[in-house]
């Protein structure tokens, strides 16, 4: 009976030891956008770390601004959504939350460069901004988020 004991502890262990690491996600810096006297910042570059191909990947892109924004009113891939070519991806997820988008997706795909693997996800986030006057815009932030190995 001890033995079998061990014997599973020292599987289980393995499996603890085989399981791969969790990705990480980083905010890599903030932009800005300016309408009148209103000026917004938002998160706009993210870093993605120790990915696994085909796993969702969650982030929050928050915005604050110097006078009136928000709500947000779209969001949604960009363009082609990811490159290089080659890379492909899906949305899974996304939610408005106060001040901000969360977003899941998934790389399908990624490209080569070099050594290790490149990818890049872009997204458009639509907020309502007004221009310091009462003249509300609904203003395009570019987000973007990149496999980093």
């Amino acid at each position: 009976m001890k033995r079998a004991l061990v014997g599973a502890a020292i599987v289980l262990a393995a499996f603890a030891v085989a399981k791969p690491a969790s990705a990480q996600v980083t905010r890599e810096s903030q932009c800005t956008e300016v309408n009148g006297t209103n000026r917004m910042s938002y998160d706009c570059n993210f870093n993605v770390k120790n990915y696994v191909l085909g796993t969702p990947i969650t982030f929050t892109m928050n915005f604050s601004c110097n006078g009136n924004c928000g709500p947000v009113t779209s969001f949604g891939l960009r363009n082609g959504g990811f490159t290089p070519a080659g890379v492909a991806g899906h949305m899974v997820t996304g939610h408005r939350i106060e001040n901000g988008v969360e977003f899941t997706f998934v790389f399908d795909s990624a490209g080569k460069s070099g050594n290790s693997r490149a990818a890049n996800g872009h997204f458009n986030v639509n907020v309502a901004m007004d221009d310091g006057e009462g003249n509300w815009t609904s203003t395009p932030c570019k987000v973007n988020v990149h496999l980093g190995d």
